[in-house]
């Protein structure tokens, strides 16, 4: 009981620190050799804190003073008494859900600690489903190199088509069933009702995950009567949370850093859905010549692709045999502000990656 008092102790003080200096978002690994991932941006590092550059909402002026940071204190380190209790629930096949008022990133993040002295071959891998930045496929990728299946090389090739990612899921699943007995995996999942994480792939995906024995999952959440509804009865029994009421009333502060991001997310939204509009009103050869084009950009091409390239490749699929008819889509594209063209000729979809995924699966 003491030592997961202790821990936490320890993990509060770090998070301090951390909400301070900010952190690393390059892979990190701890002196005694075992790694920590986190996902957010696309990036990997060591847990607490954000992005680099990236200012939190009170850096503006001087920090605003705690209230009742004795009281919050005293109620952490009551939780933390719990972190056995809790690592025995893992050890007999439940996975944890957290949830109650306040953040629960500092307890979340002690945790860990305590687990990762427990066994000292788990791989640990934090998600932040607060993120608007938040990409499945990044997940993925990080729980397979954190298990030692692959490395980030082998995923070079992957792109963030649904397809592509689904095919991933697949195979990052199979090798951890495989691998049962070899290494743990600890997943956590800090707001598992984060926006980015509500689609069906995602909670699938994280159902899946959750009932491989060798993959304890540990989530957060703040309304407990809406959790459940984004679960079917399949996923509910997969996840088989045992769910534990740990309100913190520490302050959001690394949850609302995001803000102008989610601000941006929500613009791009709306982008989405009028280029869904103006997609939805042009001929079949329109709609296949963006496809071409957002699915070149989404692989090999992030810049953009000159004519001569997508003219090519248009031909090859068989999609127009005419330059001119080409230029007068583009032209159209332009008009509507789905496609714009570089100064140095090349042409691009204006939607984020995330919005032409969307779009073409519905093309």
């Amino acid at each position: 009981r003491g030592e997961g008092s202790f821990v936490l102790a320890m993990a509060m003080a770090g998070v301090r620190r951390s909400q301070r200096g900010g952190d690393a978002a390059t892979a990190s690994t701890r002196g005694d050799g075992r790694k920590r991932a986190r996902v957010d941006s696309g990036s990997v590092g060591v847990a607490m804190g954000g992005r680099p550059g990236k200012k939190k909402a009170a850096s503006a002026g001087s920090p605003l003073p705690v209230k009742n940071f004795n009281a919050k204190q005293d109620l952490l380190l009551k939780y933390g008494a719990m972190f056995p209790r809790w690592a025995c629930s893992l050890a007999e096949g439940f996975n944890l859900l957290l949830y109650g008022f306040g953040s629960k990133r500092p307890l979340l993040s002690a945790f860990a600690k305590f687990l990762m002295e427990v066994d000292s071959e788990a791989a640990v891998v934090e998600v932040l489903g607060y993120s608007p930045h938040f990409s499945l496929k990044e997940l993925l990728v990080q729980i397979s190199v954190a298990a030692g299946l692959s490395s980030e090389e082998d995923s070079v090739n992957v792109t963030g088509s649904r397809k592509s990612v689904s095919a991933l899921a697949k195979k990052v699943l199979g090798d951890l069933r495989k691998s049962q007995g070899e290494r743990t995996v600890v997943l956590l999942v800090s707001n598992i009702e984060g926006a980015n994480l509500r689609g069906e792939d995602c909670q699938n995906v994280l159902a899946r995950l959750a009932a491989l024995p060798n993959v304890h999952l540990v989530a957060t959440g703040d309304n407990v009567s809406v959790l459940p509804l984004l679960w079917d009865q399949k996923q509910s029994a997969q996840f088989n949370f045992h769910y534990s009421h740990v309100p913190t009333y520490c302050s959001y502060e690394d949850e609302l850093m995001y803000q102008d991001d989610i601000a941006f997310e929500e613009n791009d939204g709306r982008r989405l859905q009028a280029a869904s509009v103006v997609l939805s009103s042009l001929t079949q050869t329109a709609r296949a010549v963006f496809h071409q084009l957002a699915e070149a950009q989404l692989s090999d091409h992030p810049t953009g692709l000159a004519f001569g390239s997508l003219f090519t490749a248009c031909r090859e699929r068989l999609i127009l045999s005419n330059e001119i008819t080409l230029r007068s889509h583009l032209e159209e594209f332009i008009d509507h502000d789905i496609v714009a063209m570089s100064d140095d000729g090349l042409y691009k979809c204006t939607l984020s990656s995330a919005s032409l995924d969307v779009i073409m699966n519905n093309l």
